[in-house]
């Protein structure tokens, strides 16, 4: 996702900010001129400004905004935000394309939305959730897939939790007025071990539907030994870069 980058004079959304990790980032590493963290926790919103307050940031540099999932209108200005920051949110929102259309309505013409959503063209779904999950472990019975990737990525109990295919994101953010590129899907460190562990088994084992094991046999590496399908790294972190159309 490229953090922090330079922003100087920028208005940054952090959207989804959680306690505030890579709002703090921003606030430290960047000459941004104010930064806005978004989130529907009051939780995480206190965290993050003990976080802020450890870091001596000024007041006039960051505004928290609580807002509701149900109703999830951005309560800002139009076109007034030059950069907009969304890591691992929109997949367990209620209504990302919604979202997104709020987006474009803040963003200013020159700006930029960061964006990642977990990514169908990833180990996770095709070989950590298919075959160690629903093959090796039984786990899961009767579901389907994207039940059971709901329930293997931020716990049993997760409410929605959706994977995109690529083409399937743009999609949605073209509806929403961009115009986007998709840059690849980090990995994690569970997925390299699983693929290390468990890649050759995979493709072999009949039990597993021939749409994961032909993603798996797909896969290239590249000069550092990772994984890429359809030439990007093939990770779980989806990663957008969207503009205004």
């Amino acid at each position: 996702m490229e953090l922090w980058g330079e922003h100087d004079g920028h208005v940054i959304l952090d959207y989804g900010c959680g306690p505030g990790n890579d709002l703090a980032g921003f606030l430290a590493h960047t000459g941004a001129a104010k930064v806005i963290g978004i989130d529907i926790s009051e939780k995480a919103l206190e965290l993050a400004r003990s976080r802020l307050a450890l870091h001596g940031v000024m007041p006039e540099r960051v505004e928290l905004i609580q807002i509701n999932d149900s109703r999830p209108g951005i309560p800002l200005a139009d076109a007034s935000v030059d950069f907009i920051y969304c890591e691992g949110v929109l997949h367990h929102t209620s209504n990302p394309e919604e979202i997104l259309r709020d987006f474009h309505r803040v963003l200013k013409p020159s700006g930029v939305a960061d964006i990642m959503v977990y990514n169908r063209n990833s180990l996770w779904p095709h070989l950590y959730t298919a075959y160690v999950k629903m093959v090796r472990d039984n786990a899961f019975p009767g579901l389907t897939l994207d039940e059971a990737f709901q329930r293997n990525t931020d716990g049993m109990h997760c409410p929605i939790s959706r994977c995109y295919a690529p083409d399937a994101f743009l999609s949605m953010a073209t509806r929403a007025g961009f115009r986007g590129e998709y840059r690849g899907g980090y990995l994690s460190k569970q997925e390299l071990a699983m693929l290390a562990e468990y890649g050759d088994e995979a493709l072999q084992d009949e039990r597993l539907a021939s749409i994961h094991r032909e993603f798996l046999a797909a896969l290239t590496r590249d000069e550092n030994g990772y994984p890429m399908y359809e030439g990007k790294p093939a990770g779980i972190g989806g990663v957008y870069w969207l503009r205004r159309s």
